[in-house]
This record gives C-alpha cells, sequence and structure tokens, in this order.
C-alpha cells in the first residue's frame, strides 16, 4: 500500500509547496490529490481545504489520471449581495427565509436555536434571526443562534454558539468587529446597532483589555516612556481610554486612520 498523508492549505500555490516539503518521490512514482474539504473564504475568514495526497506508481496510471484537482474556493461574500437583492421584494425574502429554515432544520436540527420570546413584538428580531440563519447556512458553520434580543441601550444582541465560532471571533475578536461592522453598511440594517457574542467573549475580551491598560499604564508611570497599543476597534478604544482616565497621571492619545487607528498611552506632562 502506497502512503497517503493529508495536507491543509488554502491555495494551489500553498498545497504545491507543502507536497513538495512533505513528500520524496523516486523516479517512477508520482502523487494524487484528493480533495477533502475546499478551501472557503467567508467574508474576511479564510478556512483552509483538507486534501488527501498519495504516492502512486506512474506506470499504475493512465496519462489522464495523473491530474491535482485545483484546490476551488468558495468565496461566501455572495450572502450579502442576495440579501441586499431580496430586500427589494418582501415576498421573495420572507418565501426563502422560509424554504431556509425548513432546510436547515431538517438537514442540521442539531444547529437548531433556541428560541427566547422577546418581551416585545419587534419586527427586526424577525429580520435579524433571518438573516443570521442565511448567513449560517450559506456558510455551512457549525454555529447556532442561542438568542437575538433588543437591549436597554437601543442596541440588537445576537448570541451565537457552536464549534465554528473561533472562526468568526478571530484573533482578538478582530473577526467579529469587521462582521459587525459589514452588518451595519447593508441597507437592510444600516440604521440598527448589531452586536454579537459568544458565551460572554466580548465580557471577557473587555476584561482583558483593562487588565491591559492598568499594566501597561504602570509602566509609563514608572519609566516614563509612552506605550504604544496595537491598532484596535472604537469599542475596544474606548474601553482602554476609559480605563486609563481612572488612573492619575495619565493620558490617552488616538493615533492613525481606520482600520489601523492605535492609542498612545502617555504622562500628562510629557510634551509630544
Amino acid at each position: 500500500m502506497m502512503e497517503k498523508i493529508i495536507l491543509k492549505a488554502q491555495n494551489e500555490e500553498e498545497l504545491k509547496n507543502m507536497v513538495s516539503r512533505s513528500l520524496t518521490l523516486k523516479e517512477d512514482e508520482t502523487y494524487q490529490v484528493k480533495v477533502l474539504k475546499h478551501p472557503k473564504k467567508i467574508l474576511f475568514i479564510n478556512i483552509k481545504g483538507e486534501y488527501e495526497i498519495e504516492i502512486v506508481k506512474k506506470s499504475d496510471l493512465k496519462s489522464s489520471d495523473v491530474k491535482t484537482e485545483k484546490p476551488r474556493i468558495q468565496n461566501e461574500e455572495k450572502i450579502f449581495k442576495k440579501e441586499k437583492k431580496d430586500v427589494r421584494n418582501p415576498n421573495n425574502y420572507d418565501s426563502k427565509k422560509n424554504n431556509i429554515r425548513k432546510n436547515y432544520r431538517n438537514e442540521s436540527p442539531e444547529n437548531e436555536e433556541k428560541v427566547i420570546q422577546n418581551s416585545q413584538d419587534d419586527t427586526n428580531i424577525d429580520k435579524i434571526r433571518g438573516f443570521f440563519k442565511e448567513f449560517i447556512v450559506n456558510a455551512k458553520l457549525d454555529i447556532k443562534i442561542i438568542n437575538v434580543k433588543k437591549e436597554n441601550n437601543g442596541k440588537y444582541l445576537v448570541i451565537l454558539d457552536g464549534k465554528d465560532m473561533r472562526f468568526l471571533i478571530g484573533e482578538k475578536g478582530s473577526a467579529l468587529n469587521n462582521l459587525e461592522y459589514l452588518i451595519s453598511t447593508t441597507k437592510k440594517f444600516k440604521n440598527l446597532k448589531i452586536s454579537i457574542d459568544s458565551n460572554n467573549y466580548k465580557e471577557k475580551r473587555e476584561k482583558s483589555l483593562r487588565d491591559l491598560a492598568r499594566k501597561k499604564g504602570k509602566a509609563v508611570l514608572a519609566t516614563g516612556n509612552a506605550v504604544k497599543l496595537n491598532p484596535m476597534a472604537a469599542r475596544e478604544r474606548k474601553i482602554i481610554h476609559e480605563e486609563i482616565s481612572f488612573m492619575e497621571g495619565l493620558k490617552t492619545e488616538s493615533l492613525g486612520e481606520e482600520p489601523k487607528r492605535y492609542l498612545v498611552i502617555r504622562k500628562l506632562d510629557e510634551k509630544n
């Protein structure tokens, strides 16, 4: 039996480089690629494809058999375009939403959301839930909707959970922040403030940011040297600003342009 290995790659070039590093072929050998999972790009999230690489004898293959299937990338940005198109015809949107709900429950019963009734009859909640259902189904993510509710501050909170939440959260919440921004730019939701959370991630992230602010603030007070922080979303910069304001002798400045705007923590008596 010839050797088989499993590799994960985002595109054809990356796959070829990984194969060249991983395999040592004899003169009478070549390899075949079987695509187990195609790579996908879901908005700004890249998910690697999965491939089975098998070493085979050249003599055992016909020339037409020696092919490497290209790692086709499925781009899910069309989800937002679909959503905008459907809004123009409410009947089509409602019909499509009902079909998605039916297919979603029949094909993936484990992903049915836990429906929690809201005290008020808010049509926006149903629209938001329908949009996220369509997004999850089209993106083929193992995520479920736990709840959609309107908070006292007027924001709508979407609580999600599932094995693939790490893709939506991203490094230090960057993907989550970008997703919220993209949703806010759609015609249907541009006048709504929609926040996404999972397992109290944002509360934990806020605690981490406040701890970071205090740690860096103490370093500035001890050394007198200004500290530059990594680029953050506006909501996260606000948390740092607030925490530093509680520390005497310090100030914060926002510098740079979005989305790479960052903070600098300085002593109050320091000249720029």
